[in-house]
C-alpha cells in the first residue's frame, strides 16, 4: 500500500508538472502572439505617419513652387517694364527713323500720334512733336512701373485651414490657432501626457519639435523602432557601447496611452534618436 500510495504521489507531481510546462508554454506562445500583433500595430501606425509626412512634404513643396513661380513672374513682369523704357528712351531718335524709313512710311501711331516712343512718319518730321510724345510715354511707363506690384503683395496672409474640419463644432469655439502655442516657454509648463498628445497628433509641425525637446529635457527617449518613448526607471544593470539593458517606462500609445513599466530590456543605440536638439 505504501508503495502504491508512492507512486500515485509521483503520478500527481509528473501530472502537476506536465500541466504547468503546457500552461507556461501556452502563455509564452500568447506573449509571442502579442508582441508580434503590437510590432504589426507600431509598423502600420509607422507607414501612416511616413505617408502623412509624405503627403505634407509635397504640400508644402507644391505651395513653395507656386510661390517661387510668382516670384518669377513679378521678376519678368518688372524687367520687361524696364526693358520697355530702355526701348522707348532709344527709339524716337535716328534708330526711330530706321525704322520708319524701313516699313516704306507706315502709320504706327495711336491717337496721340505715336507708340512706346515709335512716332508716325509725320511725327517725326517734327522734332517738337516727337519730343513730346516721347516724354509722355516715358511719363507713363515710369508711373506703370511704380504701381508694379512687390513680393510683400503676392505673399499674402492664408486663412487658417483646420486639417479635419467637423461641421459640428459650435460657431463661438475658437477657430485657429492661438500664437501662445508658439513659445517654446509654454511647453515647460505642460504635462507629459499633453506633450506626447501633441507629438503624436500634431506631426510635421514646429509644436511637435517643442513638445520632443521638452521630452528629452525631462530624459524621455524616443525609440525609432518602436516609435515611443522610453525612460529609465532604475539605472541599468548592463551598459555596452552598443546597449544598454535594465528596467524602463515606455509609454503606450496604442493601446492604452498610459505609461507601462518593461523589465529587462534591451535598449540598443542604434534605435536612439539622437538628432533632435
Amino acid at each position: 500500500q505504501q508503495l502504491q500510495a508512492e507512486q500515485l504521489r509521483q503520478q500527481q507531481q509528473q501530472e502537476a508538472l506536465r500541466l504547468r510546462q503546457q500552461q507556461e508554454a501556452a502563455a509564452a506562445k500568447q506573449q509571442a502572439l502579442q508582441e508580434q500583433q503590437q510590432q504589426q500595430q507600431a509598423a502600420a501606425l509607422r507607414q501612416q505617419q511616413e505617408a502623412a509626412m509624405r503627403q505634407q512634404q509635397q504640400a508644402a513643396a507644391a505651395a513653395q513652387q507656386q510661390q517661387q513661380q510668382q516670384q518669377d513672374a513679378a521678376s519678368k513682369a518688372s524687367s520687361t517694364s524696364q526693358g520697355s523704357g530702355a526701348v522707348g528712351s532709344g527709339v524716337g531718335g535716328a534708330a526711330g527713323l530706321d525704322i520708319i524709313t524701313g516699313l516704306n512710311g507706315l502709320s504706327l501711331n495711336n491717337q496721340a500720334g505715336a507708340v512706346g516712343g515709335v512716332a508716325s512718319k509725320n511725327a517725326i518730321g517734327d522734332p517738337t512733336t516727337a519730343a513730346a510724345a516721347l516724354g509722355s510715354n516715358n511719363a507713363m511707363l515710369q508711373e506703370s512701373f511704380a504701381t508694379l506690384p512687390t513680393a510683400n503683395e503676392q505673399d499674402r496672409n492664408r486663412p487658417y485651414t483646420p486639417q479635419n474640419p467637423y461641421p459640428a463644432t459650435p460657431p463661438s469655439y475658437p477657430s485657429t490657432p492661438s500664437s501662445l502655442f508658439d513659445n517654446p516657454a509654454i511647453f515647460e509648463k505642460l504635462g507629459t501626457d499633453a506633450l506626447f498628445f501633441i507629438f503624436y497628433y500634431k506631426q510635421g509641425t514646429y509644436q511637435q519639435y517643442l513638445a520632443a525637446r521638452e521630452l528629452k529635457k525631462q530624459s524621455w527617449r524616443f525609440h525609432k523602432k518602436y516609435m515611443t518613448w522610453f525612460q529609465r526607471h532604475e539605472e541599468p544593470k548592463v551598459t555596452t557601447d552598443e546597449y544598454e539593458q535594465g528596467t524602463y517606462v515606455y509609454f503606450d500609445y496604442e493601446t492604452g496611452w498610459c505609461t507601462r513599466i518593461k523589465q529587462d530590456f534591451r535598449f540598443e543605440y542604434s534605435f536612439l534618436e539622437d538628432s533632435l536638439q
